[in-house]
Parts: C-alpha cells; sequence; structure tokens
C-alpha cells in the first residue's frame, strides 16, 4: 500500500475515533488585532516560504493552514489562522519523514515565544510594507 494512502487512512480514522472541537485550542499563539481575509493570510506566509498544508485537520473556524518544514524535513511547524484572528501552531515530526511518528505525537509541542514571534512577524511582514507602499 502507498504511504501517502497509509497516512490518509490512518488520518480518517483518528478524526472519527476523536473527533474535530471548535478550535486546538492547546496550541493557541495569539489573536491578530484584525482579523485578515485566507487570501491575506497565504500571501503573508507564501512570501516567507510557509507552504499550504492540504494534509492537516480542519477545524471549526479555521481559515488557512500553513507548515514550515525545517531540520532537513524531519520537522514541521504547522500553524492554524482562524476567522476571528486566532492563530494556533506546533513543532512535530513531518509526516513525510515518520508517518507514525507523527500520529502518534512524537516531539509535539506549541511553539514557543520566539518561534510564535517570528509568524507573527512573518504575518504581518507582508500587510505592513503593502500600507507603506501602496
Amino acid at each position: 500500500m502507498n504511504p501517502s494512502l497509509i497516512f490518509r487512512v490512518s488520518r480518517f480514522i483518528r478524526f472519527l475515533l476523536i473527533g474535530l472541537g471548535k478550535m486546538e485550542s492547546e496550541h493557541y499563539l495569539f489573536t491578530m488585532s484584525e482579523p485578515m481575509s485566507d487570501v491575506a493570510v497565504y500571501s503573508s506566509l507564501a512570501a516567507c516560504g510557509w507552504q499550504p498544508n492540504y494534509l492537516g485537520y480542519v477545524y471549526k473556524g479555521q481559515i488557512y493552514q500553513c507548515r514550515r518544514l525545517v531540520h532537513r524535513g524531519r520537522h514541521q511547524y504547522h500553524v492554524r489562522c482562524y476567522q476571528d484572528g486566532k492563530i494556533t501552531g506546533h513543532f512535530e515530526i513531518a509526516p513525510e519523514y515518520d508517518t507514525g511518528q507523527h500520529l502518534v505525537g512524537v516531539d509535539l509541542r506549541t511553539m514557543n515565544k520566539q518561534e510564535a514571534a517570528r509568524l507573527s512577524d512573518d504575518i504581518r511582514g507582508l500587510q505592513e510594507k503593502l500600507e507603506r507602499w501602496p
């Protein structure tokens, strides 16, 4: 069986067993002063090297999720953005590196203050540039 298919089936089974909550509140980082549209968030983060994450769970109110691979693709930062401006994010094993470890949460932790500050700068970066250079 294809590893990608195994991952998708495992993710679906996990969804059925756990379900999806209102928000990934255990990895809450900050709330934007003004909520941005999904296109604005995507534009800001893509310009800073973040890539869309199509494999992650989608929570209620979520407008966008992305990730940044680190440590030669072994780990990733995974970020979710919500309609109300809330941002959640965590660090974990990348699913492509080891699907089993990813699913059981090896190295899973909420992003620390420095990582959250850099993410905030990445989100606001393009918006501030556009405001300065109309």
